[in-house]
């Protein structure tokens, strides 16, 4: 028994209680990691920036001018032409025309062409996109409406 008690003494006094990273042993300076966490988060926040800077579309005073191209022959009966619109080039600066592409039209969806849209800070490219038919019924309806307003606005 006493034999027993001498081992497990013999095992816990092997067993250092001390964490395993001191920072007197390792010679790590407290100062140097702080530096380090605010370059790291500089550094991030810059790659961030950079990155959304990047997705952003620029804005131009004049529209570009449009370059008309040969449409190549429809491949189905069914294929509907999606005309080519605009994209920014973050190296130029400038927008680039895009070409057109034949497709299949998707079930229940109309293709809304994009377009030119004026703001403030200049003229910028809003891209096309497929509409819901239940969403364009609902915006031919607004429409509708609007022009009524006017249309009855005008007979005052």
């Amino acid at each position: 028994m006493k034999k027993n008690e001498d081992f497990e003494k013999d095992v816990q006094n092997g067993i250092k209680r001390e964490p395993l990273l001191n920072a007197a042993e390792t010679s790590v300076n407290t100062k140097g990691c702080s530096h380090l966490k605010k370059f790291i988060y500089l550094v991030s926040l810059a790659g961030i920036g950079l990155f959304f800077n990047a997705c952003m579309a620029g804005y131009v005073a004049t529209e570009p001018a449009y370059v008309s191209y040969s449409v190549p022959p429809r491949p189905s009966n069914v294929s509907i032409w999606i005309e080519g619109g605009w994209g920014w080039n973050n190296q130029s600066h400038m927008y680039v025309q895009k070409s057109g592409y034949w497709t299949n039209p998707r079930q229940g969806r109309t293709y809304v062409s994009g377009q030119w849209k004026t703001t403030p800070h200049g003229k910028s490219w809003s891209k096309g996109y497929w509409q819901s038919n239940g969403s364009q019924k609902q915006s031919n309806s607004n429409q509708r409406q609007s022009n009524g307003n006017q249309n009855r606005n005008r007979n005052r």
